[in-house]
């Protein structure tokens, strides 16, 4: 485990944070931080969902994508986005 601090904006990695996001924390950097999916498996989807916008193909969310790979399941989609509504409701908007 990591033992040193950073600033606000430390950027996502594969180890879970104590740190309380803001209300903009994205569904797939709470997914990685759950462990419902890995990085390497968000940057895929990610990656897909580029590709399909510059192709003019219709716009995916994230978690359908998700879903549609297998990577995580409904009821891990569904808890992600519970605690994405939690943290903006705890969280002040800027």
């Amino acid at each position: 485990m990591k033992s040193k601090s950073s600033g606000p904006s430390k950027p996502i990695d594969d180890e879970p944070t104590n740190e309380q996001p803001d209300n903009n924390t994205l569904l797939g950097q709470i997914l990685v931080e759950l462990g419902y999916i890995t990085i390497y498996q968000l940057d895929e989807a990610l990656h897909i969902q580029r590709t399909d916008a510059d192709g003019g193909r219709e716009h995916k969310p994230l978690g359908q994508i998700l879903l549609e790979m297998g990577y995580c399941g409904p009821n891990h989609l569904i808890r992600a986005i519970q605690v994405q509504v939690e943290y903006r409701n705890v969280s002040p908007a800027k």
